[in-house]
């Protein structure tokens, strides 16, 4: 391990002391307030522990900023503590902004020499921190010396991980080491139960002596989701005695994190679903369909006009239709519509009558055909009417007599308001008999349209227009059609987010969409993690990796992937997502298969460090990706002139690796310390 410079903190920042973790009761005269806390100096003070004032229970801490909000009753109070300062309880007295002022509690004792020489001073070594999986590994050694030791003291040695990024702190576990005395005395303070002290879980005592001091090792790990982020490895320190915190520090162990396999390169396609059994089943649908005949009649007469062949056409065609939907078990005949219609030669009102008895006997007629059932469960609505001289006109146009058609429209207009002029004017017309033979027995008619509903499949055209109209009306099956058939990816991405949104546990849809994600570089694994278990397809677990993968969440994908019959996954996915979540021995083989460069990656990852170097030389170095990962292989062996050398070349040919470097902890040390991340 290869020493890192020291970054010392300042020293106000004050050292974590654990207490427990409760909730302050609830009251109905609750505000919000929040504050800064900063010492006699105006410096922030980070961590300061906000407490109820009676029971002592913990509400928040103070962040980095020594900035805190909380939920506090309104006439209430909050006490204040940090180690090294002195208690502060303050009224809260409806104020929504409280600033508080800790002083200096630190009390220098004859026996204590606290000097700036190091060997007087509790320095942890610098270290790295490692990655594997999404898991922040933390090794390091804390030299104590023995003049700041005895039986009459306490230890707190706090390491964390500061996200430099997004301004959090996290955790570790800390180590508490106790001497002789002071643990015997802290077991009487609590009556013989030293589980009420909040940090009885991490303490050690001290049985021994030395000549030399102490050395604490010290190893950890923790989960962390944002690989990408700046980190910073920080470790809190504070002695104190039965009284008073008699010493305090804080130091910067690491900066940036150990992580070659960010330079493993892969790429994986997205894998559609092949088992039918998540394909929807169709559903047909209750649909609504019209039908329609035209029967002529004698005139004058209410009877069909048998005579005219093209009515035993109609009534055949008519009868085979409503035969088909009365035994089709998906189908019911709903409704009639009959309107009678007359010829406008005629007396209208004995024109209207004769519409109306043209109406009942075709009704008679058709429905006599039926069966009993049917004819019950039957709406009938009938009408009758009398056509006008225009529709003659309509009549004449289609066949081309424009003429005509144009002169018999002139009449209409002009005699429309004295029925019996009109009926005599176009009686004395020449073309009269044309008209009477020709044209007026197409009006005399009944029109019959005939309403039911079927169950069927829609169209594609269909589910399209429905989707236009009312998405929610759609089914599963028809939501799978509009997938398939969409022509973009933009549209079966919209169609699949739809069908999502409308019904649960939508495997197809929810797959697909997955799938329009990985293929536009964009995967969320948000979309299938609801499906991931035991029983899903392999094509969705494997996009689930794929997802996590692109997020940095190694550890689930692998997680995922437990999930599959090893045979049954890609075996460079699989090897991939072993080698990202740390099992480089069982992915060396495939993953140094896949390229020169990813086995020089993945035995950097091992520490292999000497046989990287071999690899890396025997090839031809061109791309700045190239040069950085020789840099980091350099560096490890303490190369620095190739090192350097190397990582000037890659930024060169790529400044945007400068990013990279700047939380590289492999790379942080050659930089510049301008190019560095204050």
């Amino acid at each position: 391990m290869k020493m890192r410079m020291n970054i010392q903190c300042n020293k106000a920042i004050g050292v974590f002391v654990f207490l427990l973790l409760l909730s302050v009761n609830a009251s109905a005269q609750r505000i919000r307030i929040q504050g800064h806390i900063t010492n006699t100096h105006g410096k922030s003070i980070p961590n300061v522990n906000i407490l109820h004032p009676v029971t002592n229970e913990r509400i928040e801490m103070s962040d980095e900023d020594g900035r805190y909000s909380v939920m506090v009753e309104k006439n209430g109070s909050l006490k204040f503590t940090c180690v090294g300062y002195e208690d502060n309880t303050v009224a809260v007295s409806g104020k929504q902004v409280l600033n508080v002022v800790l002083k200096d509690a630190v009390i220098e004792l004859d026996e204590v020499i606290v000097t700036s020489k190091v060997k007087n001073k509790v320095i942890p070594e610098p270290t790295d921190i490692e990655i594997k999986g999404n898991y922040f590994h933390l090794k390091t050694r804390v030299p104590v010396p023995k003049e700041m030791f005895n039986a009459h003291r306490r230890l707190v040695l706090q390491p964390s991980i500061y996200d430099v990024t997004s301004q959090q702190r996290l955790l570790m576990r800390p180590v508490v080491l106790d001497g002789r005395s002071f643990n015997t005395t802290q077991n009487r303070m609590y009556d013989y139960d030293m589980s009420k002290d909040p940090l009885n879980d991490y303490v050690r005592v001290k049985t021994t002596s030395t000549r030399k001091g102490d050395m604490i090792l010290y190893h950890d790990s923790i989960y962390i989701e944002h690989l990408k982020h700046d980190y910073r490895a920080d470790v809190h320190l504070a002695m104190e005695n039965y009284r008073s915190i008699i010493y305090r520090d804080s130091f910067s162990i690491a900066r940036g994190t150990v992580n070659p396999l960010r330079f493993l390169e892969y790429k994986f396609s997205a894998f559609p679903l092949t088992d039918e059994k998540y394909v929807p089943k169709p559903v047909m649908q209750l649909r609504d369909t019209k039908g329609e005949v035209n029967l002529t009649f004698r005139v004058g007469k209410a009877e069909l006009d048998d005579q005219n062949p093209q009515n035993e056409v109609e009534l055949n065609r008519l009868n085979e239709e409503l035969k088909a939907i009365e035994t089709n078990p998906d189908a019911s005949l709903k409704s009639f519509s009959i309107i009678g219609v007359a010829s406008p030669d005629g007396y209208y009102a004995s024109n209207l009558r004769l519409a109306k008895l043209r109406t009942n006997s075709a009704l008679e007629r058709i429905l006599s055909r039926l069966d009993a059932g049917t004819r019950s469960l039957l709406e009938v609505k009938s009408d009758a009417t009398v056509a006008s001289w225009s529709e003659v006109a309509g009549l004449l146009k289609k066949d081309g007599k424009i003429d005509l058609a144009n002169e018999v429209d002139s009449l209409f207009n002009k005699y429309k308001s004295s029925a019996k002029q009109l009926r005599e004017v176009f009686k004395s017309q020449p073309y009269y008999k044309e008209l009477a033979a020709a044209y007026l027995p197409k009006l005399r008619k009944v029109k019959y349209t005939y309403g039911y509903s079927i169950f069927r499949s829609l169209s594609d055209e269909e589910i399209k227009e429905l989707y236009r109209k009312s998405p929610k009306e759609l089914t599963r099956f028809e939501y799978y059609r509009l997938i398939v058939t969409a022509q973009r990816p933009d549209e079966k991405e919209k169609y699949a987010r739809k069908a999502l949104a409308l019904y649960d546990n939508f495997t197809y849809a929810a797959n697909e969409l997955a799938v329009v994600l990985i293929q536009k570089d964009a995967p969320d694994s948000r979309i299938l993690e609801p499906f991931v278990s035991k029983t899903a397809p392999v094509e969705l677990l494997s996009n689930q990796a794929i997802a996590l993968l692109n997020e940095g969440k190694y550890s689930k994908a692998d997680s995922v992937l437990t999930l599959v019959p090893e045979e049954a996954v890609s075996p460079d996915l699989l090897a991939i997502v072993q080698a990202m979540a740390g099992y480089y021995n069982d992915a060396f083989e495939k993953v140094a298969a896949m390229s020169p460069m990813n086995e020089v990656v993945m035995l950097l990852a091992m520490k292999r460090n000497e046989e990287a170097w071999q690899k890396i030389s025997a090839i031809q170095i061109t791309t700045a990706r190239e040069y950085y990962i020789k840099a980091i292989v350099a560096n490890r062996l303490e190369m620095a002139g190739d090192a350097i050398m190397c990582i000037e070349k890659a930024l060169e040919m790529d400044p945007a690796l400068l990013e990279i470097a700047k939380v590289d902890g492999d790379i942080i040390d050659l930089l510049p310390e301008e190019q560095k991340i204050k």
